[in-house]
């Protein structure tokens, strides 16, 4: 395992009521994944997860550039090979652990975003970029398979983008990955922590478990098969929810023309 401390690696903030910053602090390596990077920046996530005051998560790195990926000297390390896979099983469980927490995960992309990294921002919920951002999937031209990475991608993107993407390795800016779907929006670098702040705000004006549940049903809702809408009652879902007391609070805000008062 590297020696570097994990700690230094990842920092994080609250930057305003229920959202938090976490951010990837490895500038000298262009933030690379490394194993213990991502062993902590599990712990961190799972520590968020269950925290009354969190409920929206701000992903972004410092630097040059958001993310370049794994960290190759990890996977190179052929005398212990041990290394490589501890890596990649911390890459997979944070990538599932973004998806299925119940938290709103927003990404904040600058530079580069590569890889691994790449699949760190598709992960996220909803993605903002700086207009001088590039994202790339280039690991074939490394000799190795998405494996890990394609499902989480595959949900933003159409067949004929995840071949081009994939098969080609190049690079694509921000404007395209937004055209393609894997941004959400392109803000100028200048304004990219205000519009992401921004964003993460109008997050939390909606009721919280509601908000918990609305990702849950879009998750569940992308990853379906025809096979398994079939299984999907969305009447019941949506009754379920009106008769909710975040929903009556809702409807009665509304009606009484004030901001609702939401329970944590």
């Amino acid at each position: 395992m590297s020696t570097e401390p994990a700690p230094r690696s990842i920092r994080t903030a609250a930057v305003a009521d229920a959202v938090h910053t976490v951010t990837l602090n490895r500038p000298e390596r262009r933030n690379a994944l490394s194993a213990s990077l991502l062993e902590h920046l599990f712990q961190v996530l799972q520590t968020l997860r269950h925290a009354s005051s969190c409920r929206v998560v701000v992903l972004e790195g410092t630097g040059p550039g958001f993310c370049s990926g794994l960290d190759l000297a990890d996977l190179a390390d052929l005398a212990d090979p041990e290394r490589a896979a501890g890596s990649a099983r911390s890459l997979a469980a944070v990538l599932q652990e973004i998806r299925q927490s119940p938290l709103v995960f927003l990404a904040s992309v600058h530079g580069d975003a590569w890889a691994g990294g790449a699949a760190l921002m598709a992960a996220c919920d909803i993605v903002l970029a700086a207009d001088s951002a590039r994202i790339a999937f280039p690991a074939a031209r490394r000799g190795l398979l998405p494996s890990l990475i394609l499902d989480v991608v595959r949900q933003r993107l159409s067949a004929g983008a995840l071949n081009d993407l994939f098969l080609t390795g190049q690079p694509v800016d921000a404007h395209t990955a937004q055209r393609i779907g894997l941004v959400e929006r392109v803000v100028t670098e200048q304004t990219l922590a205000e519009q992401t702040l921004r964003t993460a705000q109008a997050v939390t004006a909606g009721a919280p478990e509601t908000i918990r549940q609305t990702k849950r049903l879009l998750r569940d809702t992308t990853a379906r098969t025809p096979t398994d809408a079939s299984d999907c009652d969305p009447v019941r879902q949506h009754l379920d929810s009106r008769n909710s007391q975040e929903a009556q609070e809702g409807i009665r805000a509304f009606l009484e023309k004030r901001p609702p008062w939401w329970s944590s």
